[in-house]
């Protein structure tokens, strides 16, 4: 069954920029198609996703052609859990999860993958909505906004500092008076602002501390009509730290800007995406990622209740529209092919990097894990996140290689290759010059490289796979 998932990979249609969709686990997402992706600063990519080995939290690092560096194993309990979440902290991954009430973390690291911090019980508490959302600061803490307390509809919001022994100690917390379940937070700086919902009227608020957990802004509807808001909208700042949300209401994707001073409203619920064509998704399936560098952001999202497509576009920081949607991956003509929830990061190129849940539904085959990137420069449009020589493939003058081998790109700029071991670990680069360059096999100490599989990598999204011989 998992050759027809690979047969629908291969019959996807790709938008321009897009690479081909890879598979990159073994295991089903079974019934639960979520998972969250991050990137580190090795071009690796780390992907925790829900529903491992029927409904357990599984983890796995791989390259970008999808070469497994870490192989897929399960972070927590051998018990059914659920409402997955995930946070960054300096060189440790964390996972957040639910055993029915009790929340569990662990941590895995990004250097090596290795386990920091196994399955460990954080606190019980009855919630409706169980997500733990949260956002690092400065001094190595997190931010965190969780639901709970008397019939799980109280936002509280806390500070967790890291601990080998019980996974985090509490610095401070009480409840945010005034709101519904939900809400999303984000931490600039020496400032902390919150979204979250009016508990009558659901409509947006605005709220800001400091890192000592002094209120600066008190809750402030931004919000100047009656909305019915979903949940956990996108929340960035733009270049000058003013807060930036997205949302999706009424079958439309709404922008607002905010003050980070006051939180005044300097742009109201400017339309991205109209609710006509094409269809879109609730909350977890849209992510809105900054391009580094500018103030321009990508909105990525599926088709909502269609299932068959992923779409993207280009806006700033104004609201406008920079490069209108288009599709990114469409299986409309794999039906009975679904794709369901999007996670995804950019690097410092802007290279846009996605996970989503594919599933082929007759027979049934229950969601994999789908990896995919998008290539910066085919925007064609200028920004300060710099611009990279076009290369369509990289050719080796052989393969295996056993000796020295030469590296040919299909450009004329200087750049600079990338050598990974399975391990993921840089072990060597090569500059290519007039679109040409030599390897002798030897690694940055300067003594041969052992025999193994190897892969070169040029950004953005380009690399090779070869064989090192004695």
């Amino acid at each position: 069954m998992i050759a027809l998932l690979l047969l629908a990979c291969l019959g996807v249609t790709v938008g321009p920029g897009w690479s081909d969709p890879i598979l990159v686990t073994d295991s089903t997402n079974t019934s639960a198609p979520f998972q969250l992706l991050e990137r580190d600063n090795r071009g690796r990519f780390h992907l925790i996703w829900e529903g491992f080995s029927e409904a357990q939290i599984g983890y796995k690092m791989f390259s970008l052609d999808g070469t497994t560096l870490y192989p897929e194993t399960m972070i927590s309990r051998n018990v059914n859990s659920f409402y997955l979440s995930t946070a960054t902290l300096g060189d440790s991954l964390y996972a957040f999860w639910r055993e029915y009430d009790p929340v569990y973390t662990s941590a895995r690291s990004l250097t090596d993958g290795s386990e920091l911090l196994s399955a460990t019980h954080l606190f019980t508490t009855y919630t409706w909505i169980p997500e733990i959302r949260s956002s690092p600061d400065s001094l190595g803490r997190l931010h965190v906004l969780h639901d709970g307390g008397f019939e799980g509809a109280e936002v509280f919001y806390s500070v967790w500092s890291p601990s080998p022994d019980s996974g985090f100690i509490t610095e401070y917390e009480w409840i945010i008076e005034g709101v519904d379940t939900g809400g999303v937070i984000l931490v600039d700086g020496n400032k902390v602002h919150v979204v979250v919902q009016d508990s009558l009227v659901h409509d947006y608020m605005y709220l800001q501390y400091d890192l000592a957990g002094n209120t600066v802004v008190p809750l402030t509807d931004f919000t100047t009509e009656y909305l019915v808001c979903q949940r956990y909208p996108e929340l960035q700042v733009d270049s000058d730290g003013n807060p930036m949300v997205v949302a999706k209401i009424s079958g439309e994707y709404l922008y607002w800007k905010l003050d980070k001073n006051t939180g005044t409203t300097l742009i109201d619920q400017n339309s991205l995406v109209s609710s006509e064509l094409p269809e879109m998704a609730p909350s977890k399936d849209f992510i809105v990622r900054q391009i580094p560098g500018s103030d321009q952001f990508y909105l990525c999202w599926t088709d909502g209740y269609l299932e068959h497509r992923v779409f993207n576009l280009v806006f700033d920081s104004d609201g406008n529209i920079i490069v209108d949607w288009h599709i990114a991956y469409d299986y409309i003509d794999e039906d009975p092919e679904d794709v369901k929830n999007i996670d995804g990061v950019v690097d410092d190129h802007g290279n846009l990097y996605i996970i989503y849940a594919q599933v082929e539904t007759e027979p049934q085959i229950d969601y994999f894990p789908t990896f995919g990137w998008f290539d910066h420069s085919y925007l064609g449009i200028d920004d300060t996140a710099g611009s990279l020589p076009e290369v369509e493939c990289i050719t080796l003058s052989q393969n295996p290689v056993q000796g020295g081998v030469q590296f040919s790109l299909s450009t004329s700029e200087t750049v600079v290759l990338k050598i990974f071991d399975l391990m993921g670990r840089e072990v060597s680069s090569v500059e290519i010059s007039d679109g040409t360059g030599f390897w002798n096999g030897t690694g940055y100490s300067g003594e041969r490289l052992p025999a193994g599989v190897y892969t070169v990598v040029c950004d953005p999204g380009i690399s090779q796979r070869f064989s090192l011989l004695n």
